[in-house]
């Protein structure tokens, strides 16, 4: 497996990882160095058999910046078969490359096969009653 980060003239593998997404928008997440995005190929297949994308946020205190791991995906073909777990494991190298001590991820409880992937990686769930909270920002 060779796992490999996204830029500029990827605009490709996006748009087949992508559902959805206009090709400039592609072109812009690419462009921003602080997006990582990170996708794995089998050796002897073209196509991308999973990926991860994350987010560099910078801070007003503490620490300069944490990551925000937005979005993990793998092919249900190639599920259970260390993807997942060496993405992120490339992710770590990167952030700690870049200075960032410290990320996190949102999941949800029923979705044991992601609860058990960050906490086999070492990830820590702080507080049983963490809320999330969306907001629509689209006129109504």
């Amino acid at each position: 497996m060779t796992i490999r980060r996204l830029g500029p003239g990827d605009e490709q593998v996006v748009e087949r990882l992508a559902e959805q997404a206009p090709p400039e928008q592609a072109s812009e997440l690419l462009a921003d160095e602080r997006t990582i995005f990170l996708v794995a190929f089998d050796d002897d297949e073209p196509e991308p058999v999973g990926f991860v994308l994350a987010y560099e946020l910078l801070r007003r205190h503490g620490d300069p910046s944490r990551l925000f791991v937005y979005e993990v995906g793998v092919a249900p073909e190639a599920r259970r078969r260390g993807v997942a777990t060496d993405l992120l494991r490339e992710l770590r190298r990167i952030a700690r490359a870049r200075g960032i001590r410290h990320g996190f991820v949102l999941t949800n409880e029923a979705n044991e096969a992601a609860m058990e992937l960050y906490r086999s990686l070492g990830g820590v769930r702080p507080n049983a009653d963490d809320v999330l909270w969306d907001f629509d920002y689209e006129e109504s």
